[in-house]
């Protein structure tokens, strides 16, 4: 494929910025990529701090990076990362009920966001066209006139004096923070309006050793918050047999930091063999917590006007809830959208990439928000017809306990295989809907 540019330089060395520059490396001559931390380390890097929390490639995300970067998935499961059937292998408790285990096909791959970013960084680096620049940062965009970014000013934080880096395309993924904001107020262009909702989440984690397959086949438990008690568990296994502990909750619960309370946070959520589990565990990190007061869409595909030569990706442009693990999947889904509209020439892409990038996103940002207004503590979605979801869902849940289909259906829309509109089609509607005459209470 022939270059459409001589340089593109991206801001920010995480999932979204490593995938976008797999991409652009495609369609120009050089690419840069612009990271603040410095030389990895085996921990998480200081600009991510929720890498200390549970990771996989869910559902969708697993076909969309082997699209991206084919092979990717094997490569993880080949290197250490844990393969886990999402319905048979995963434990989930929703609103109070189990979702009934089946061998239905739906794989995903549990591993550390350290050992998930380096497999991807590892294949960058072997491509010639792309440099990374670690341990510096963005400071302002080279613009020249107010409707093209020609490059972006960088510094190092011990200082060096600043260097500018020209390109025919900067690509924002520096996260929710995001510099293209305050770029575009100083060059006097309208800021994306931004949906929010106050999820007022936090959550605390700390790292276990035990044997990947303790209970004999589930490598994966997840204890979902219910409306009378508005916080749950993960224990979820990632690489070398360590497995992620998590407690989370939204409002007023906050899981705690020190380690004996912790603890006992845990107990009072884990099933009885889960716990028996815990209890045995080796400890290998001390309690890291992470908070997230509010998860936001930037409506970038809405604005009147925007400069060329400048794009937002990854938490820049739109961040759910992280519980819900789409992260890396729209990552990933969102360099296709790239490649796809590069392959169309570099003029308009703004205009051409948000609107495909909004439209991506769309459907896991109504359902996260719908599923999130729904527990005390969580501001409102402002979508209409959240009383109606409620008690669809809780309903459709409470039926897949029994119904192993069902289950199925309800895990494909909430991994972004499908979208919400699924769950109201009539095959699915008769069976959650059917007449019930037990019910079991369950975590």
């Amino acid at each position: 494929m022939s270059a459409i540019g001589a340089h593109a330089v991206v801001l920010g060395g995480g999932m979204s910025g490593l995938m976008a520059a797999h991409v652009l490396a495609d369609h120009f001559e050089r690419v840069t990529v612009v990271e603040r931390d410095g030389h990895e380390t085996a921990a998480p890097r200081r600009g991510v701090p929720q890498g200390w929390h549970p990771h996989a490639l869910v559902l969708k995300a697993v076909d969309l990076l082997d699209e991206l970067l084919p092979g990717m998935t094997e490569s993880y499961v080949q290197d250490g990362g844990v393969p886990v059937g999402m319905m048979s292998q995963h434990r989930l408790f929703y609103f109070g009920h189990q979702l009934r285990q089946s061998e239905a096909g739906l794989d995903t791959v549990w591993a550390s966001r350290p050992f998930l970013e380096k497999g991807i960084r590892e294949r960058l680096r072997a491509r010639s066209e792309v440099t990374l620049r670690q341990g510096c940062f963005a400071v302002r965009p080279l613009a020249p006139t107010r409707e093209r970014i020609t490059g972006v000013v960088v510094e190092r934080p011990d200082g060096g004096g600043p260097e500018s880096l020209t390109a025919d395309l900067v690509v924002d993924a520096t996260g929710r923070t995001g510099r293209t904001r305050t770029w575009l107020s100083d060059l006097g262009y309208p800021l994306p309006r931004e949906e929010r909702v106050k999820v007022n989440l936090a959550y605390a984690s700390r790292i276990l050793r035990c044997g990947a397959d303790v209970f004999a086949g589930d490598r994966a438990i997840a204890v979902g918050p219910r409306l009378d008690r508005p916080r749950g568990l993960y224990f979820t296994v990632q690489e070398e047999g360590r497995w992620t502990l998590t407690v989370y909750g939204y409002g007023d619960f906050r899981p705690s930091a020190d380690t004996d309370e912790f603890m006992a946070q845990v107990r009072e959520l884990a099933p009885d063999d889960v716990w028996a589990v815990i209890e045995a565990a080796e400890p290998l990190t001390d309690v890291r917590v992470f908070q997230v007061p509010e998860t936001y869409r930037r409506r970038y595909d809405k604005l009147p006007r925007f400069p060329e030569g400048l794009l937002v990706t990854g938490d820049a442009l739109a961040a759910l809830n992280p519980l819900y693990g789409t992260g890396m999947m729209y990552s990933a889904a969102y360099a296709l959208i790239l490649d796809r509209r590069l392959r169309e020439g570099i003029d308009g892409l703004p205009r051409r990439f948000f609107k495909d990038a909004g439209r991506a996103v769309a459907g896991s940002w109504r359902f996260s928000s719908l599923s999130d207004s729904f527990l005390p503590g969580v501001g409102g979605s402002g979508l209409p017809g959240a009383g109606l979801a409620l008690w669809y869902l809780r309903r459709l849940v409470a039926a897949a306990e029994h119904d192993a289909a069902l289950a199925a259906d309800f895990i494909r829309v909430a991994s972004a295989l499908r979208s919400p509109v699924a769950l109201a089609r009539p095959g699915v509607l008769l069976r959650t809907l059917r007449p019930r005459t037990t019910r079991t209470r369950l975590p």
